[in-house]
């Protein structure tokens, strides 16, 4: 090398190191965090002694890579004029592995509902589900809708995604809602539990088990024609899910939709005739339009496919218990959706049942068609409220009988075959002008 390059070489090394040493005393000062010591024992000066973390950050400041050092002070005795071996000396440093820098790392937590098998992920071991809680076998109130004193068990919640504070309260809330309401402070506790459970806040990660807990009761109790009473708890609890703020409930409407559209049309919900299964139809019909009122305009075929199979529970001769569900059921959607499904069926259907009634006299299948009447006039007192003369004079004389034995009715088709039983369904303004005239 030439002496003019070394000459440069050194004076731009010199510069840099004289520059960096100045930034770090700078740096050294703002943090306060100076080491004094002593040159020699002779003169007695004291000098700061620069840190490690003080040269990084200048060269930080300056856009320089760190320097990974441990601080190490070689002694300033004599025994710092002895040569030192750079190899050794690095050698001995990078025992340690300096620390990474702070970063973020994308990986797949679930592909398709499934987790994949990496590293990031945790390892699922097949291995028995515990029992997150156990409710002892000799409390009368359970023993009403559980068979063979079983124990209820629920999914396995994970360690590693609930803390101790949510496993608690899920254990709570389902020990509430088990209790059922056979004295006055298990209704009060239930009452309670129910309304923490709609105004509480931070329950989002406890949606998915409370969700799943909520579906697998009501199949199992509607499998199995349990108890009535736990399950319009049940529809309480979707309810107060449906109405807390805090919660979102988009992603887990695939299990709770069908689980509550059962209970509105399924043929058996007891295995008790004397039970009010009517009032479970009802509830769950309620919550369905709660369900399309809150979700239906980010899911805009929701509404289409609810009404599509209720409209399937009152054709094609199903059960008298179904077409109760699905009646009242479009009921809840208003004046349009009674129009386009329920009022062509209307009078065939009330003709059919009148006759049906005439000539059977067991009493729970009349029990069956008063109800399907009362539903059929729930459903056509929300139409005929709604509609005006003109859609009625466009509608009514239209309307034909659905079965064959049935004959073709003629302009007042819906007032002769109902008689006066339609006319408290009517508004207030069309009863005025009746009774005028």
């Amino acid at each position: 090398m030439q002496n003019t390059a070394k000459t440069t070489l050194a004076s731009l090394v010199e510069d840099h190191l004289t520059s960096l040493v100045r930034e770090s005393i700078c740096i050294q000062k703002h943090a306060k965090r100076a080491r004094f010591h002593l040159t020699t024992e002779s003169d007695g000066i004291i000098r700061r002694r620069l840190h490690a973390e003080d040269i990084n950050l200048a060269l930080q400041w300056r856009g320089n890579e760190k320097l990974y050092a441990t601080n190490a002070v070689l002694p300033t005795t004599e025994d710092s004029k002895k040569k030192v071996d750079l190899n050794a000396y690095l050698k001995k440093e990078m025992q340690e592995r300096p620390p990474s820098e702070l970063g973020l790392t994308l990986h797949w937590l679930a592909v398709n509902g499934i987790q994949p098998n990496i590293v990031q992920n945790p390892h699922n071991q097949n291995q028995a589900e515990p029992i997150v809680h156990k409710i002892e076998d000799n409390r009368d109130h359970l023993d009403q809708y559980r068979e063979g004193g079983n124990v209820v068990r629920v999914g396995k919640l994970l360690n590693s995604l609930l803390s101790e504070e949510l496993k608690l309260y899920f254990e709570r809330i389902t020990l509430a809602i088990e209790k059922g309401g056979s004295s006055l402070t298990d209704r009060q506790q239930q009452d309670a539990a129910l309304t923490r459970l709609a105004r509480d806040a931070g329950l989002q990660e406890l949606v998915p088990f409370l969700v799943k807990y909520l579906a697998e009761q009501l199949r199992y109790h509607v499998e199995n024609g349990g108890h009535i009473e736990h399950c319009r708890t049940l529809i309480r609890m979707a309810r107060s899910l449906l109405i807390n703020p805090f919660i979102h409930l988009e992603l887990h409407l695939h299990q709770l939709l069908p689980a509550i559209l059962t209970t509105v049309v399924a043929k058996n919900l007891s295995s008790k005739a004397s039970d009010n299964h009517w009032a479970l139809r009802d509830d769950g019909s309620q919550t369905l339009r709660q369900i399309c009122d809150l979700f239906g305009e980010k899911y805009p075929t929701l509404r289409v496919k609810v009404l599509e199979q209720l409209h399937e529970a009152i054709v094609n001769n199903r059960p008298l218990t179904t077409v109760y569900g699905g009646l009242i059921g479009l009921s809840f959607f208003g004046a349009k959706a009674v129009d386009a499904f329920v009022l062509p069926l209307a009078i065939g259907y009330w003709n059919l049942w009148t006759k049906k009634l005439e000539k059977t006299s067991d009493m729970i299948d009349r029990c069956e068609i008063q109800n399907c009447q009362q539903a059929m006039l729930i459903a056509l007192g929300v139409y005929l409220r709604a509609a005006t003369l003109d859609e009625r004079a466009l509608k009514l004389p239209n309307l034909k009988g659905t079965y064959e034995d049935i004959d073709v009715m003629p302009q007042r088709a819906l007032e002769e075959s109902m008689g006066d039983q339609i006319i408290p369904l009517r508004n207030e303004a069309e009863q005025y002008n009746l009774c005028f005239i």
